[in-house]
């Protein structure tokens, strides 16, 4: 959930800087994202503070990653080091250090459906966008087939049994899926705006 937050941290409207997740939203933004964007900016001017910036982009989740996985996986280290917590932790560290890139993408993939679109390989490359407008029905029509789609794979996945080759396999038809949803998108973006 936190990786998935944080490319918003660049926006005072967003959802992470109000309510319970603010606290989140303002260290992110005021710790992270405006320092860092101070450092960048002094190497290209591509870099300024603006809303789906170089913090939508996977520069952006290689950044996050290093700012908050890699730390969080140290605290997690020096306190199984010094017996402060549970071996069990040292799970844990996969789960920060895999969960805060992941949570980030999904969040750029769910952004390459709307209108603005993302810039993938930000300050180069073309901005891949959908035909979806943020905060209206059509988003919700959009992860209504998200959720039906990759629900029906996950009982999928559920009941056939576990191997590599098989979680190959389910990536692979992930994959195709969000294809297949992001062409399938102005359609759906057309039937979610109708349907009011």
């Amino acid at each position: 959930m936190l990786g998935a937050l944080l490319p918003d941290v660049d926006a005072s409207d967003a959802k992470v800087m109000h309510g319970y997740w603010r606290p989140i939203g303002l260290f992110g933004k005021y710790l992270f994202y405006k320092p860092m964007t101070w450092i960048l900016k002094s190497k290209s001017e591509a870099f300024r503070e603006e809303h789906r910036g170089y913090l939508h982009s996977l520069l952006g989740c290689l950044l996050a990653t290093v700012f908050f996985a890699v730390p969080i996986a140290i605290i997690f280290i020096v306190l199984i080091y010094v017996g402060q917590a549970q071996f069990d932790l040292a799970v844990m560290i996969w789960y920060v250090l895999l969960g805060i890139p992941i949570g980030f993408i999904l969040h750029l993939v769910e952004d390459s459906f709307t209108k603005s679109g993302v810039r993938w390989f930000f300050p180069r490359g073309k901005t891949y966008s959908g035909a979806t407008r943020t905060g209206r029905r059509s988003e919700y029509t959009m992860m209504t087939a998200f959720l039906m789609s990759f629900g029906v794979l996950v009982i999928i996945a559920y009941y056939l049994p576990a191997s590599t080759v098989f979680l190959g396999e389910i990536l692979l038809a992930s994959f195709v899926l969000l294809l297949v949803l992001y062409e399938l998108n102005p359609l759906l973006s057309r039937f979610g705006e109708r349907k009011k």
